[in-house]
């Protein structure tokens, strides 16, 4: 089955099983989330609202990200690096 959930003001395509990466939310590793379904493909056609995913975290991690600015004609450059921090989840059911 395939859906778009909305989950922490994002709108993600999923399937069941399949692994996503979000930004870091506040739960331990091996709990389950719920999120909304804003449109779900299944056997009866395309359906809007009603039913819900569950999500189970698997993994907190972090990832560097450079920042880099330039102008050019000025000799004005600019690097930094930044530290995201995200989460791992796995769709285990759509319903």
């Amino acid at each position: 089955m395939k859906a778009i959930i909305k989950f922490k003001g994002f709108q993600i395509p999923v399937k069941e099983g399949q692994l996503i990466t979000v930004p870091k939310v506040d739960a331990e590793e091996g709990d389950t989330l719920q999120a909304e379904v804003i449109l779900y493909k299944g056997p009866n056609g395309l359906e809007f609202r009603g039913h819900k995913a569950t999500l189970k975290v698997i993994e907190h991690f972090s990832k560097p990200l450079l920042v880099f600015k330039m102008r050019r004609k000025t000799n004005y450059r600019r690097m930094y690096h930044h530290e995201q921090h995200y989460t791992k989840v796995v769709v285990e059911k759509i319903e």
